[in-house]
């Protein structure tokens, strides 16, 4: 899914296909006590960050955008329906490693405080910023940890937050249809995901150093995801090019 523009139709046949899958099981019987501590909390922090979504779904059920139909507001359900689904996959790993689910945290409460201030076009843009933090964020995890299905788990999340990437483009596409248009996306999308970069680089500093995941290798992967989003919305020549280069990146680091 993705290489192609879809139909809010296709999208929301795309989501339901996929809402009928079923809670995956973890091995309960695996020690994970080598893992650090940081890691629980670190997937706690993000299972918090997956819970959300009820305003959004509202506000796509009445919003007048050119480009928009009631099939988009269901695909946008189903999306955020998803999303808990990877809320409830994200709570089973934190207590599998032993950790605590928490019920706050100030990175959670900015993204949220963003989306509830902002219409919808800027909440989308705000989601897929998150999206790619996530994708990002959770491959990298998973490809530091031993074989598992902890692991399975998180690399089945990044293949569904790619998908979410797209989603998210294809509607940021249909609102920037002008040269203006374009221009403002460039420079709002730059500075959420450069907040939205250090942020999470901030707060989940202790895991990436536990992990031995060094921050060059954090933002450039987020750099490289950043720019594909950017080229899906604003300029379908350069999103090739991009998108080439980011499957070389998942490439080099799937061998690591």
């Amino acid at each position: 899914m993705g290489n192609a523009h879809r139909s809010w139709q296709d999208w929301a046949r795309f989501f339901v296909c996929r809402s009928h899958r079923p809670l995956p099981a973890l091995e309960q019987d695996r020690d994970y006590s080598t893992l650090p501590d940081s890691l629980a909390r670190s997937l706690a922090i993000f299972q918090l960050g997956e819970s959300g979504g009820g305003t959004i779904i509202r506000q796509a059920l009445h919003n007048k955008l050119q480009g928009t139909n009631e099939y988009y507001a269901a695909a946008l359900a189903l999306f955020v329906e998803e999303e808990h689904r990877h809320a409830n996959i994200l709570a089973m790993c934190v207590r599998l490693l032993g950790g605590t689910l928490i019920r706050s945290n100030w990175t959670a409460r900015l993204f949220v405080f963003a989306r509830r201030l902002i219409g919808l076009r800027l909440k989308v843009v705000v989601l897929l910023a998150a999206e790619v933090v996530g994708l990002c964020y959770y491959h990298l995890l998973a490809i530091h940890l031993p074989p598992s299905r902890l692991r399975s788990q998180l690399l089945e999340i990044v293949e569904d937050e790619r998908s979410h990437l797209y989603f998210h483009c294809d509607f940021l596409r249909s609102q920037t249809s002008t040269r203006w248009r374009k221009k403002v996306f460039v420079v709002v999308w730059r500075t959420v995901m450069f907040c939205a970069a250090v942020v999470v680089a901030v707060d989940h500093r202790k895991a990436l150093r536990d992990l031995n995941i060094g921050l060059s290798r954090v933002l450039t992967r987020w750099r490289s995801y950043s720019g594909l989003a950017e080229a899906l919305v604003v300029s379908e020549s350069d999103s090739s090019r991009v998108r080439a280069t980011v499957s070389s990146l998942d490439g080099m680091e799937s061998c690591i």
